[in-house]
This record gives C-alpha cells, structure tokens and sequence, in this order.
C-alpha cells in the first residue's frame, strides 16, 4: 500500500480580526476565507503578509483605541469592498447595514486573532496563490472549515 505524500507543512498561520471572522462566518455559512502562510514569521515576505507582524501592528492598535491606525482604517476600506462586491448585488438593504456597521464599529471589534491551520489535513488543491505575491509564503483558503483551525491567540 503506498503512502500519500507528506504535507508541505503541519501547520500554517493567519492573523484574521474579530469583525472579518464574525462576518465571514455570517456570510460564508460556517466556513471562512483566510490568507495564511506556512509560517509565524515568514521574513521573506513583506509586512503585509506576516502573520507576526500583522498581529503586533493591530493589536497594538486596537490596545491604544487609535481610530486613526493606517491598518485599521485599510481593514474597515476592504471589509466595506467586500460587502459592496459579493452583499450588495444580491441583498442591498444587508449590504447597507452591514456597511453601516462596520463604519461604526469600535476599535476593538478589530482585535485580532492569531489562527492556527491544520494545513496537512487541508488539500492543497484548496490552497489559491492566486492574487499573493510571486516567492512569498502567502495562500488562500476560501471555505475553511471549524475544524481545519484553531484560535491560538485572542
């Protein structure tokens, strides 16, 4: 009996915030779309590819309240794309509120969150690279389940 391949990695790492994985689980019925990479700290990839780094720049932000954040800000601008691409055509009214909930929302609903993936029971066919960065450590998921993740850090 001949054995699978062994998975590139046992794990991979995403930094999600609390209001995108609330939305997501909303929206995508249970399952969630999710940028990781196979490392914590993947060095070779910029800043805004880091799970790390991207942890520490938005934790730090939503620990001091900084409205202003750059990241924060750039986080409520593509929450606010999303619901116009994917809410808005089919359910306008959703689409609105939604929007004006996230508009609204207070800085700590962007606390973020420290994902741990179970990439090696995740077939990499799941895995998109399309939209990363050529030779840097970043893939997408779009319908992770509960079970393929776990919450490390909140």
């Amino acid at each position: 009996m001949s054995t699978p391949p062994p998975a590139p990695a046992r794990y991979g790492y995403a930094t999600k915030i609390r209001l995108a994985s609330e939305l997501d689980r909303l929206l995508l019925a249970g399952r969630y779309y999710v940028w990781f990479s196979l490392e914590l700290n993947p060095v070779r990839n910029g800043e805004s590819s880091n799970p790390l780094v991207l942890y520490r720049q938005i934790d730090t932000a939503v620990k001091k309240n900084d409205v202003n954040h750059p990241k924060i800000k750039d986080l409520r601008v593509s929450l606010v794309d999303v619901i116009v691409r994917l809410v808005r055509p089919g359910n306008r009214g959703l689409a609105e509120s939604l929007i004006a909930q996230i508009l609204r929302a207070p800085v700590e609903m962007f606390r973020p969150q420290l994902w741990r993936l179970k990439v090696a029971s995740i077939a990499t066919d799941r895995w998109d690279a399309a939209g990363g960065t050529e030779g840097w450590d970043e893939h997408l998921i779009k319908d992770l389940a509960p079970e393929e993740f776990e919450i490390i850090v909140e």
